[in-house]
């Protein structure tokens, strides 16, 4: 609230092109430690903000052409080190995962107490499905920077919900046993949950499922497709996590369709409408709306009511949005692919 006050009546900030051009040239800075300021006059450095920029733009052959060119130069210790950092950054843009380990490996061959070289190259492992690699390189990376500590947590949940799908729930375990939270995290939750129900012990499962949908009830749906997975579905389950969820869309969703299917479009509609009323809207509820109310015999003028609607709504369709960089997707996930925010992802209905 205090920063919203701000920025409505603070004064506007001027950015200079220095400023701006000092940010962009040492790329990912923040992670780097002991590196002095930026020398703009510096031949180095506007090379290196040029790669930058060709980078960001896509152009990453002639990005890639500086930044070598670059490394064969008399470079200081920290010119080096950024050279050799961004090399890995554009190989990896690139698409040649290859070069950019060689270079990230190079990175901390010669710079063993940078955190960033071992974050960079446990993205690699992770996105190539190691991860075991990404997490014992990750642990190397916190012990050297704390910021990295909420990416570690969740590679670790990633790895053992990976031991509980191939069915090593004995490994599971030992990762969540020595898991370190320092706040709660939604994914724990599924993870915990999904372990619980893999051992057989259902209730435990349940409740841990309840819990996470309580703490997320916007990412109710990888919680009820546990519970579906592993559990029977009643009545009275849907109907508490649909309060628990806070009348979320996916869980509304799910049961709707189990009353629609126990042929008890009445509950359906019931609840149907106190969605509404809620002041909520989901397309893929609306069209389930129009259709069990056709179904069950409702005045045409309604039905024509509700048609009209529908029509106008005709081009929403829903979306997740990522509340940290703003990036849309159709597709949840417990990661932004963007800006590799954890659990950013919001369902939105976009026109």
């Amino acid at each position: 609230m205090i920063d919203k006050i701000r920025s409505l009546f603070g004064k506007e900030k001027r950015f200079s092109v220095e400023s701006y051009l000092k940010k962009l040239s040492i790329n990912r800075q923040d992670l780097i430690r002991e590196i002095s300021d930026v020398d703009l006059d510096s031949p180095v450095n506007a090379y290196l903000t040029l790669a930058i920029l060709l980078r960001e733009k896509g152009e990453y052959y002639r990005s890639l052409k500086i930044l070598e060119r670059l490394k064969k130069e008399n470079l200081s210790e920290d010119e080096k080190k950024l050279v050799v950092l961004n090399l890995a950054l554009v190989y990896r843009a690139a698409g040649f995962i290859d070069r950019a380990e060689e270079s990230l490996k190079e990175g901390i061959e010669l710079y063993p107490g940078e955190s960033f070289f071992y974050y960079e190259l446990a993205q690699l492992k992770k996105a190539s499905g190691k991860l075991q690699e990404a997490v014992e390189l990750l642990e190397k990376a916190v012990n050297l920077k704390e910021d990295f500590r909420d990416d570690l947590v969740h590679t670790k949940l990633y790895l053992a919900n990976s031991y509980i799908d191939s069915g090593r729930t004995d490994k599971a375990f030992r990762v969540i046993r020595k898991l370190e939270l320092q706040f709660p995290v939604p994914l724990y939750y599924y993870v915990l949950s999904k372990l619980l129900y893999s051992v057989g012990e259902r209730e435990k499962g349940y409740s841990v499922a309840l819990k996470g949908i309580r703490l997320s009830p916007k990412k109710a749906a990888p919680f009820i497709s546990v519970v579906e997975q592993f559990d029977t579905l009643s009545g009275d389950k849907l109907d508490q996590l649909v309060e628990e969820s806070e009348l979320s869309p996916p869980a509304v969703s799910r049961a709707v369709k189990f009353w629609i299917e126990k042929g008890e479009t009445g509950k359906a509609i019931a609840l149907l409408k106190r969605f509404w009323e809620g002041g909520k809207f989901d397309p893929e509820l609306f069209e389930i709306y129009v259709k069990v109310l056709w179904e069950s015999g409702r005045r045409k003028k309604v039905a024509e009511e509700i048609m009209a609607l529908l029509s106008r709504l005709k081009e929403r369709r829903k979306m997740y949005k990522c509340e940290s960089c703003g990036f849309r997707t159709n597709t949840f996930d417990w990661i932004c692919p963007k800006c590799r925010a954890w659990e950013t992802l919001e369902i939105e209905c976009e026109v």
